[in-house]
């Protein structure tokens, strides 16, 4: 913090960087878990971000329309679909209005994938948390709950009690 006058202002720029190492430290450590879980699933990155698409936005998509959205080629999205389709993970239909289309939406075995990634992140988070002081934990609690108080839309990601995040 500078002090300006009699108040006090973050160093912006501090701040960035004290933040990238928090993040790259989560992201590392938290990525070990992620890429395991990611493993025994045996998907392909393009599935796995497929799957992740359709949870985010809660709602069925055309394959057309979640190939543009991911900027992969239709091929290549029509390719990961199937075998989506092929082990239950998601459901799909011709879209009503035009055949040709085909619409996909979660099932429930394929939302257990964005689950089972967010809750290896809650974990490698819950260590983290887990070696900190008292001190250092109360700290880290007033300033997000700050945060998360004032921007709704980071808060809308807090996991639930089961773990899920949004």
């Amino acid at each position: 913090m500078q002090a300006t006058g009699t108040a006090m202002t973050a160093d912006r720029e501090t701040l960035s960087r004290d933040m990238a190492a928090l993040a790259n430290y989560l992201m590392r450590t938290a990525n070990m878990g992620t890429f395991n879980a990611i493993a025994e699933l045996d998907l392909s990155f393009t599935q796995i971000k497929a799957l992740c698409a359709l949870e985010a936005d809660g709602e069925e998509r055309s394959v057309k329309a979640l190939a543009e959205s991911l900027g992969v080629s239709l091929p290549a999205m029509s390719r990961a679909v199937d075998g989506l389709f092929e082990r239950g993970f998601v459901g799909r239909e011709e879209d009503t209005e035009d055949r040709r289309m085909k619409r996909v939406r979660l099932t429930d075995a394929g939302r257990t994938v964005p689950k089972a990634l967010n809750e290896a992140r809650l974990s490698a988070l819950q260590e983290l948390l887990s070696s900190l002081g008292e001190e250092e934990a109360l700290a880290l609690e007033h300033a997000l709950s700050l945060i998360l108080e004032r921007r709704a839309e980071i808060a809308a990601y807090r996991p639930t009690e089961q773990g899920a995040a949004r």
